[in-house]
């Protein structure tokens, strides 16, 4: 239960942040930053939630990540009107940053709390 929470969780964020970015240019630098950020970003609230996630929320949340930021393309390019579409760029950092969310999400799975450390 708690990784489906973690999952829905993200997948607010999501969809919250695709309509922040999505009023914004999404090209060049703006799409080589942005979009491994804001899947990391999905990611780490993912984690704090579901501690440990499955394969299954792994796949869930690299999906969650690609559909934001489709639709961040799809709000800032104008809904792909009058054939203006986003560069073939966008779409290749997109794939990208829901590889960077699951790579980040993996090592969460590692990640253990820190000892305290005497002085």
């Amino acid at each position: 239960m708690r990784q489906v929470v973690a999952v829905l969780a993200g997948a607010v964020l999501a969809f919250v942040g695709a309509v922040v970015l999505g009023e914004y240019d999404l090209r060049g630098v703006t799409v080589l930053v942005g979009f491994p950020l804001y899947g990391v970003a999905v990611a780490e609230l993912t984690v704090a939630i579901g501690r440990r996630l499955s394969l299954a929320a792994l796949a869930a949340l690299a999906a969650v990540v690609a559909a934001g930021l489709s639709w961040a393309l799809w709000i800032s390019f104008g809904h792909f009107r009058n054939g203006i579409e986003p560069p073939a760029l966008s779409w290749v950092m997109a794939a990208a940053a829901a590889a960077a969310a699951v790579t980040w999400a993996r090592s969460g799975r590692h990640r253990g709390p820190v000892p305290p450390q005497e002085v």
